[in-house]
């Protein structure tokens, strides 16, 4: 029932963050996509200096049992938010290091390059 409710919760503060992009002309269901890239952007930045915290961070939220409510709804986030640059970065983590920060990088300016082209998008005039 925890489970049920977590999913509902969060698909809810989901759409509600994503229709609050409809301000900037961007229309709803592709705002779910670029809400998604956007969080990941953010992890995939962080990754490039601690990525072994970033990676933790994701499995101690999704992969241990949830207990509450709460572990619930942080584990649905954690999928939203940074699965993508997850799994990247356990490809990324078992290259050489000075190869790993540097496709690193090169997976944060991809995810930019990305999130920046669906916005223009969606914002010509």
């Amino acid at each position: 029932m925890k489970r049920n409710i977590a999913i509902i919760l969060t698909l809810g503060f989901w759409l509600l963050i994503s229709i609050y992009l409809t301000g900037i002309n961007i229309p709803f269901p592709s705002s779910l996509v670029i809400v998604m890239l956007g969080i990941n952007t953010i992890f995939a930045f962080f990754s490039i200096f601690i990525q072994r915290l970033v990676v933790v961070l994701y499995e101690s939220n999704v992969f241990e049992k949830p207990h509450s409510f709460s572990d619930y709804f942080y584990k649905y986030i954690a999928i939203l938010t940074s699965g993508v640059n997850y799994y990247v970065q356990l490809v990324i983590r078992r290259l050489p290091f000075i190869f790993n920060k540097v496709m690193g990088v090169v997976f944060f300016v991809f995810l930019l390059f990305i999130n920046f082209t669906m916005m223009y998008i969606y914002n010509y005039q």
